[in-house]
């Protein structure tokens, strides 16, 4: 093993297109380089939204690399194990040549091309990120790549539950490490009000989250549907969906279409300043079918605003003890609509629980938080290894790699 006394750390994602994960990708390698660590942000593939937001990396300083991973669709076991092989061996390569010392992987695919290929790179250590809580599978070869693991750290209840009950990893090597969101700056909301045509005194709903399958917009649309046939004033409040179109725009465009919200409904695509957004907003929504931590949710308490959202492990996990009331079961189309409606008509409750969401996030979700237990874990799991393979010497210590909690 060669010395990592000044260790090149790469967080491995599956695309710079704009999302929750590829969000914290971004926090995490921005800390960790005001710690004055070597950190990169690599992606597996190129993906057709990402070319701005790897941008958004590079204004940083962080450097950014694109594997050109190619995904094995063959259709038989043994046929693709062999389709893996030169795949992970690129990725490998690419991975030896860079030198890289620490790999973080984030989400299943990145998790699963890691894994399979770290050993073969010459990477000291390697820890497996669940971000999806069993949202995206690979069959049997994630099983494979998971046991090449020593440590796993997921974002939330839920993923920690599926990597123990689904995954069968031993409850030991598993951490929590919540996500981590900035405090917004100060933002002039009248610009996001102009540019969606709103009245003065019209409301604003806000929903951020990729249109795919399970972000389940359409149950939110429909909720919405009922929201605009109980609305008695003249100026009826708007939804926004911020996000870029995926495998459900064509449905929610359906909806939208056939129930007569056009009026009401805005699809604003990928959004770049989300926080300006959402301080424009006066409650956000987020319907969905699995979760680990959506930021969507911890942004939108950071911005101080209530959140109604589908009960999850992970949404409980961001809301804490905001989440009663706030919360709807799966699929609830009445439930949406009932929480919706009662919000929107009372001010004051919104700004009571917007100010305590945003007091949460202050409390227990920053940036430093975050990144500081993400450190914590690799000092620890770099401590083991040399305990059982070198020298104490030829690792990095505790004082040049985690300085004290901010």
């Amino acid at each position: 093993m060669s010395s990592i006394k000044n260790p090149r750390i790469v967080i491995l994602i599956g695309h710079f297109g704009r999302g929750g994960c590829e969000r914290q990708a971004f926090l995490l390698a921005r800390e960790m380089m005001h710690r004055d660590l070597k950190v990169d942000v690599w992606a597996l593939v190129r993906d057709g939204h990402d070319d701005e937001y790897a941008q958004e990396f590079q204004a940083i300083g962080l450097r950014t690399h694109v594997l050109d991973f190619k995904f094995p669709r063959c259709p038989f076991w043994p046929v693709r194990m062999g389709c893996w092989v030169q795949r992970v061996r690129n990725v490998a390569e690419q991975i030896n040549r860079a030198g890289v010392d620490i790999l973080l992987p984030f989400t299943t695919w990145p998790n699963v091309v890691a894994g399979l290929a770290y050993r073969r790179a010459g990477v000291t250590l390697c820890i497996w990120g669940e971000r999806h809580a069993g949202g995206e599978r690979i069959p049997r070869i994630e099983g494979t790549a998971a046991k090449r693991f020593r440590r796993f750290v997921a974002n939330s209840t839920a993923g920690a539950e599926f990597l123990a009950k689904e995954m069968g990893i031993p409850a030991d090597r598993i951490s929590m490490v919540p996500n981590g969101v900035e405090m917004p700056g100060v933002s002039i909301s009248g610009e996001w009000r102009a540019r969606l045509g709103l009245n003065p005194e019209q409301l604003l709903a806000v929903k951020v989250a990729n249109l795919t399958l399970f972000k389940d917009h359409p149950t939110l649309l429909r909720a919405w549907k009922k929201v605009q046939d109980a609305w008695t004033d003249s100026d009826r409040p708007v939804l926004a969906l911020a996000g870029y179109h995926s495998d459900t725009y064509e449905e929610c465009q359906r909806i939208v279409r056939e129930a007569g919200l056009h009026s009401t409904v805005r699809f604003l695509g990928q959004v770049p300043d989300i926080s300006a957004l959402l301080s424009t907003c006066d409650l956000t929504v987020f319907s969905s079918r699995r979760e680990g931590m959506p930021n969507a949710i911890l942004e939108s308490m950071a911005a101080g605003k209530p959140v109604i959202a589908t009960d999850l492990p992970g949404v409980r996990d961001a809301l804490g003890s905001n989440a009663t009331g706030m919360v709807v079961r799966p699929g609830d189309v009445d439930g949406f609509a009932t929480k919706i409606l009662h919000l929107l008509q009372d001010r004051a409750k919104r700004e009571n629980i917007g100010a305590s969401n945003a007091a949460r996030i202050r409390d227990e979700f920053s940036v430093e938080r975050m990144a500081s237990r993400h450190l914590n874990i690799i000092q620890t799991e770099l401590a083991s290894l040399a305990r059982r393979r070198v020298h104490a010497s030829d690792i990095v210590g505790p004082e040049q790699l985690v300085r004290a909690d901010k």
